[in-house]
Formats: C-alpha cells, structure tokens, sequence
C-alpha cells in the first residue's frame, strides 16, 4: 500500500470539508459542550452537595464525577463520524467529483485509507481539544477548591489514548461503507446514526458498571474494538465495488 497515495485522497478531502459549514460547525459545537457545558454542570452538581460532606467525600465525589466525564469523551469521535463520512463518497458522487478520483490508479485500499484518515484526523484532533478545556476547567476548579489537581489521571489516558481512537476507527469505517453503499447523504447520515447507535449505548451502559474499575473497563472495550476495527476494514475492501459506483450508480 502505497501511503502518499492514500494521504493525497485524504488532503482532498480535508479540504472538501473545510468548505462545509455543518460539518464545521459540528466538529466545534459538540467538543465545546462535552468540554464546556459538561464540567460547569459537574461544579454546579459538587457545589450543591458540598454543605453535607466532609472534606475527604467532597474530593472523592469530585473525582468520580471527572472521571465520569471523561467516559463522555468516547462519544464524540464515534457521533462526529457518522455526520463527516456520510460525505466522504455519496457527497462527492452527488458532486460529480468521484467518478475521475475512482479512475485513478489507486487500489481500494489505499482510496478507503485517504478517506477514513480523512475523517478520522479532525475528529480525533477536536475530541482531544475539547478535552484539554475539560482538563482546565476541572483543574482550575479543583486547585481552587482543594489546592489539587484531578486530571489528567491513568483513566483518562486509557480512554483518550486508546479507546477513544478506536471506537473512532470503528465508527469511521462503518460510516465509510455505509456512504459507498447509499446515493442519498441524509440517507447515509440517518443509516450512520442507527448503525453507531449500538456503539453508543454500549459505551454508556459500560461505564456504568460500577464493580469493574475504568482503566481495566477501558481495556477490555478497548480489546472489543480493535478486533471489531480490523474486521470491519476488511468488509469495507470486500464490500467496495469501484465498478459498481462508477456505472450503476444514478
């Protein structure tokens, strides 16, 4: 596989996207309120409950609500996803960009690497801003407040440094192989939705397991998505006709 290949499908499409304001807007809107909005709801939260705690249980109730929010973290790269890759090929059909980008000498591989990366970049790379205000936020808070810091700890590096970026892969290349399938991009968007929706509710419902501790939880989804992530790259090859999009598509 050659790489500069797949990064010249990935620029192009980086600079299809700036171009876009919804999805501009969402790659902002969405990092700001997970990474704004969620901790001033947590102090306010604290605040309310500090009268009838002693010290010791107000710093531990503001550890479990930071680490906490650094679950909701995961959630943005696997919804951001399902709004960009719905472009990533219905859109340039609808454009009648694709059909000369197909008929270059890439391999499938290659073509389907450019996109996914071309997604995944932006996505991750505001995922990681926002949290970096969540850190402030709570830090500044908490330095306040008990003279401390509560971030960043092992959790959250677990979650931003690898289960983040894999649930991302996963929803990216779901999304990608939903838009070479549908002609319509509200269609490929409301099909994205439902398919990253499971993932969804699993990454709720997982942190809510209270018996089991985040880092070793992190890991264990962690593992669940690497497998899914290399099994689904490999559908997306099998599944990507260039012949079928190039002459059957209207």
């Amino acid at each position: 596989m050659r790489l500069w290949k797949s990064w010249i499908v990935t620029s192009k499409d980086l600079s299809v996207f700036k171009k876009n304001k919804y999805i501009l807007y969402s790659l902002v809107s969405l990092p700001l309120i997970v990474g704004v909005v969620l901790p001033l709801i947590f102090i306010y939260a604290l605040g309310a409950q500090a009268s009838s705690l002693t010290q010791a249980q107000f710093i531990n109730a503001a550890n479990t609500f930071a680490n906490i929010g650094s679950t909701y973290f995961v959630l943005i790269p696997v919804i951001l996803p399902s709004i960009m890759g719905s472009y990533s090929i219905v859109g340039e059909k609808i454009e009648k960009s694709l059909e000369p980008l197909l008929a270059t000498p890439t391999t499938d591989g290659e073509l389907l690497l450019g996109k996914s990366l071309a997604t995944f970049l932006p996505t991750i790379g505001v995922t990681y801003i926002g949290a970096a205000i969540f850190i402030t936020i709570m830090d500044v808070w908490s330095y306040i407040k008990f003279g401390l810091f509560l971030l960043p700890n092992a959790d959250l590096a677990l979650i931003l440094g690898l289960m983040a970026p894999l649930a991302c892969i996963l929803s990216v290349e779901a999304n990608i192989i939903i838009s070479s399938r549908v002609n319509d991009i509200r269609a490929a968007q409301q099909l994205g939705t439902l398919v990253v929706l499971p993932l969804i509710l699993l990454l709720v419902f997982s942190v809510q397991i209270t018996t089991i501790p985040i880092s070793l939880l992190a890991l264990i989804v962690s593992a669940v998505l690497a497998v899914a992530d290399i099994a689904l790259f490999s559908l997306s090859k099998a599944t990507f006709q260039r012949e079928e999009i190039l002459t059957k598509w209207k």
